[in-house]
């Protein structure tokens, strides 16, 4: 008997993100995503840098409100970490670390569709506008009103939704220590970064 009646098609799914370039990935319940409207509000005060430059970032996303409604009808959650040199999240580097969580999580977003979860839709961390146009003045859909220049890639930031990523992990049974101590000179420690897709 079955844990979920989704598990084969969901260990699908599984196996499929771990071969887009997922490190770790695991389906959660809904209801172990923690929102929180606080966090959300970080990205206003302090202001980030990236604030209102795309409409993947606030203040043009549904926030923790819409969040919260999505879990609602979600079947599952599924999250997704991708383990990196520490080193690659600060500097130039950082933005084509994030480009790739972008990617791999639309990657999974677009299967979970084909395995017959229509609805489904992803969410990754950092600015889409640092990461996919970065060499462009604006955001084509806030500062032109056309469509988006990356829609296949470029997701929504889970910042802005409000979304415990520290929390996320702890849920999945994942270390949330983001920069590891005691590194070495020989091997730098890893680090990672994180995605979200609910199925719907």
């Amino acid at each position: 008997m079955s844990d979920y009646p989704d598990k084969e098609t969901i260990d699908s799914l599984l196996e499929f993100a771990a071969h887009a370039g997922a490190s770790k990935v695991k389906r959660l319940p809904p209801e172990s995503v923690c929102v929180e409207d606080g966090l959300a509000a970080f990205c206003r005060e302090p202001k980030c840098p990236h604030w209102g430059q795309s409409m993947s970032c606030p203040p043009h996303v549904s926030g923790p409100e819409g969040m919260r409604k999505l879990l609602q009808s979600c079947k599952h959650a599924i999250v997704i970490r991708i383990e990196i040199q520490s080193s690659s999240l600060h500097g130039e580097d950082r933005p084509e670390v994030m480009r790739l969580l972008h990617e791999i999580t639309a990657e999974i977003e677009a299967e979970a569709k084909r395995l017959g979860f229509p609805e489904s839709v992803g969410f990754a961390g950092g600015s889409c506008k640092q990461s996919f146009c970065r060499d462009y003045p604006t955001c084509r859909v806030i500062g032109e009103h056309g469509s988006c220049r990356h829609p296949e890639h470029a997701r929504s930031s889970m910042s802005g939704y409000g979304v415990n990523v520290g929390e996320l992990m702890k849920s999945a049974g994942w270390s949330t220590n983001l920069f590891p101590s005691n590194s070495n000179d020989e091997e730098e420690q890893l680090s990672w970064v994180a995605g979200l897709v609910l199925l719907r």
